[in-house]
């Protein structure tokens, strides 16, 4: 996300402003896909100690990196067993879009807050530390719309590509078998190459400023 910048005082600054946002989205995006499998009849994330808000059950180290230098990366996905539900395709939507949702949630709640903090000045005698703030705040809301944007994806391990295969019988069509069986090459293919970036940026510009004018 900060580039090559990422060591200036600058960069590390902005990293300790989006560390909120980053931690909350990681975990509330796996929590959420985990409580809403639990209600819906799956054990499996219950036993497997996820029904929490620990961040060290739901953070990957390598996941977490990545999305402070290159703008992207993940958690800990949560296992399920779809087996368990009581309507096969309507509850694995469900789950798979839970994640997304809450990251949606999450920066409407951020640019919300944003709004009060601007209307309350209760640091106007302090304009450091109001920018500080201003800043954490509008960056949270950024990261969990790349979040959700990233989610959204109709690429394999992205909870956009659970929707559509449970919502399409993808076993009838080749280009679903292909991507999963190179998904995550294709994935790494996209990021290396810029391709995913230019996909990327318009859903985040998009939803952003939306969110910004419904709340802001």
């Amino acid at each position: 996300m900060f580039g090559r910048d990422i060591f200036s005082p600058e960069g590390l600054m902005n990293i300790l402003m989006t560390l909120p946002g980053i931690l909350l989205g990681f975990v509330l995006h796996e929590f959420a896909h985990a409580i809403v499998a639990d209600k819906l009849g799956d054990p499996t994330p219950r036993s497997q100690g996820r029904i929490t808000l620990d961040p060290r059950v739901h953070i990957d180290i390598v996941g977490f990196i990545l999305i402070l230098i290159a703008g992207f990366g993940w958690a800990k996905p949560v296992m399920t067993n779809p087996r368990n539900y009581k309507n096969l395709r309507r509850d694995s939507i469900l789950v798979s879009i839970a994640g997304p949702l809450t990251n949606l949630l999450l920066a409407s709640a951020f640019i919300f807050l944003m709004k009060i903090f601007n209307y309350s000045n209760a640091f106007s005698a302090n304009e450091q530390l109001q920018d500080i703030i201003g800043n954490m705040l509008l960056f949270s809301a950024y990261i969990n719309v790349v979040l959700f944007s990233l989610n959204i994806l109709p690429l394999p391990a992205l909870d956009g590509y659970h929707v559509i295969t449970n919502l399409f019988n993808t076993w009838k069509y080749r280009i679903f078998n292909i991507l999963e069986q190179y998904g995550m090459f294709i994935f790494i293919l996209l990021a290396i190459t810029g391709i995913l970036g230019k996909i990327l940026n318009p859903i985040i510009s998009f939803v952003f400023n939306i969110l910004i004018r419904l709340f802001l």
